[in-house]
């Protein structure tokens, strides 16, 4: 596989660190917080790499996230496939994104990931937390895992009452979407130029005024839903049982009329849509 050339020390000794502070940690099972540190980390630490690995003008395709894990090792013994489709398939069964990181550990899924990607490329850098962050199967699996994520923010941001998501909505990669609740608005916050750590400007992009209460329960998801790096809102309208897009491409929220296709086996449950992946198309008008 490919290593990836003058990998900053900084970043390796970052990544190292995390996990040598951790290493009494039984990954087996974790302690309450640790499934949220794990996530928040590798998502901050991932997108600071890719920063700097687009900054050297290196091949984005080389380390874009896996769509899903490789069939050779998802046979893997030490695969649970069960665990998986909890993760892909009812991200809404996770009360917190905590628990949502303890079980991905916890279930063996994201080591045995490691192990097995390790073998299959013959490489033991990508099995190895010294090492691994200057793989670009790094960054193939984190990618994976930060999507699951992502998966389980739509409706595990309401529920938690943060409605909140990070990512590329617009432009850049550290953006935030809000939505107010009181006035059905969208808020997008972009960092202010000024060197102020953690202070972002606030504009209004748009609302959803139109498509009732979204935190009311019905199938939502933050999700890159044509692969181009930036982020799109997908939810259902129980009023009329369409299924609508919002995309910021222009600065503001534009709102377009999706037919959605299951992918996968239904689950039994009576909205079996509401759990699973999916695939969309733009609808006629």
């Amino acid at each position: 596989m490919t290593v990836i050339p003058n990998f900053p020390e900084q970043l390796l000794d970052e990544h190292k660190r995390w996990h040598h502070a951790r290493h009494s940690v039984d990954t087996n099972n974790p302690p309450s917080g640790y499934g949220q540190d794990f996530l928040t980390f590798h998502r901050n630490f991932v997108a600071k790499v890719l920063d700097w690995y687009r900054q050297q003008g290196l091949d984005p395709r080389l380390v874009e996230p896996w769509p899903s894990v490789p069939e050779p090792i998802r046979r893997a013994s030490c695969y649970d496939q069960n665990a998986e489709w909890r993760i892909l398939n009812q991200p809404e069964t996770f009360r917190s994104s905590d628990e949502l990181g303890r079980f991905i550990e916890g279930s063996g899924i994201h080591g045995c990931i490691h192990q097995e990607a390790a073998a299959l490329y013959g490489d033991d850098e990508i099995n190895d937390f010294d090492l691994a962050p200057r793989n670009t199967v790094f960054y193939n699996i984190h990618g994976m895992i930060n999507n699951w994520w992502r998966n389980w923010e739509g409706l595990g941001r309401f529920e938690e009452g943060m409605p909140y998501w990070s990512g590329r909505f617009f432009a850049e990669e550290n953006e935030v979407l809000r939505y107010d609740s009181q006035g059905n608005h969208w808020w997008l916050g972009r960092a202010d130029g000024k060197d102020r750590a953690g202070s972002l400007e606030w504009g209004a992009v748009g609302d959803s005024s139109a498509f009732g209460k979204i935190e009311d329960g019905r199938p939502f998801r933050i999700w890159d839903t044509d692969g181009d790096g930036r982020l799109e809102i997908v939810f259902y309208q129980p009023k009329n049982g369409e299924w609508w897009e919002g995309s910021v491409r222009t600065g503001r929220l534009e709102w377009n009329r999706i037919a959605v296709e299951r992918v996968g086996e239904p689950l039994q449950r009576e909205d079996s849509l509401k759990a699973n992946r999916l695939r969309k198309r733009k609808a006629s008008r």
